[in-house]
């Protein structure tokens, strides 16, 4: 097995992992929040796709770095257990922060 083989397998592995964690997870009955909906969104079809296109064949090649980051998210996907709000900060920028010199 070469190492381009080990990283398609690796990326695969990450981003099909990644895609189903998010799909799996449910926020009982927490208030929904639309921006982390949607950027969950981002990242399942981002991620499904590498997947699928890698399954497929049609992805050949792979850089180190991409599967690096794809295997840190997959990590940190698993750590707060699919809640995607916990992983990523999604509140704005209150009033009282900004300057108005």
């Amino acid at each position: 097995m070469s190492l381009d083989t080990l990283l398609l397998a690796i990326n695969g592995i990450a981003c099909g992992l990644i895609a189903l964690r998010l799909l799996a997870f449910r926020r009982g009955k927490k208030n929904h929040d639309y921006c982390a909906a949607f950027f969950a969104f981002v990242i399942i079809a981002a991620s499904g796709t590498v997947a699928i296109r890698l399954a497929l064949g049609v992805y050949d090649e792979v850089d180190p770095a991409e599967a690096l980051l794809n295997v840190a998210l997959c990590i940190g996907v698993f750590a707060v257990r699919g809640n995607i709000k916990l992983l990523v900060r999604f509140s704005g920028v209150k009033k009282s922060e900004v300057s108005h010199e």
